[in-house]
């Protein structure tokens, strides 16, 4: 199993036996505000992804509902990631199918599981990505998803860090 892992980043494995991709990470807030930036589409058009140029589309976290987010790049592109969400236990856990639009070869969905769990009022953080091939794990690697989930989570901690301070 490859592990790469940076301070007050996301520590990433790849399985060498499963075309998976997990990342855990801890945050230092409680559970409920980071629930509420996780699932609020006013606090996602902030962190998601490197910038924060996001249009949120739709943003509908139950099951069945769906989500779109248009991400425009400092090139001026726009990059549209979309899914649908399989399972929701509130502060607990999403399941959720993820999609970048047009950058893959083979099928661009994969699964994403995405764990909360309090701890002495911090929040452990733990996502698994499932793949279908590891020519796919690659590619969504080659694409700079371990750079992007780290930007994104650190603009998660200056965003918490704002609504804990109450600005």
């Amino acid at each position: 199993m490859t592990t790469h892992a940076t301070p007050n980043l996301f520590k990433t494995e790849l399985p060498e036996d499963e075309p998976v991709i997990i990342m855990t990470r801890t945050f230092n807030a409680p559970l409920d505000l980071l629930w509420t930036v996780w699932t609020q589409p006013e606090h996602v058009a902030y962190w998601f992804g490197p910038r924060e140029d996001n249009e949120i589309v739709e943003y509908d976290v139950r099951k069945g509902g769906k989500w779109r987010i248009v991400s425009t790049m400092e090139d001026g592109s726009a990059v549209t990631f979309h899914g649908t969400y399989l399972e929701v236990t509130p502060k607990t856990m999403i399941r959720n199918t993820f999609v970048v639009e047009g950058m893959y070869e083979e099928d661009d969905r994969f699964f994403e599981e995405h764990n909360f769990e309090e701890r002495d009022g911090k929040v452990f953080y733990r996502s698994v990505s499932r793949l279908e091939s590891f020519k796919q794990r690659q590619g969504v690697i080659d694409s700079g998803m371990e750079w992007g989930a780290n930007a994104s989570m650190a603009k998660v901690d200056e965003l918490l860090a704002k609504l804990l301070a109450g600005k």
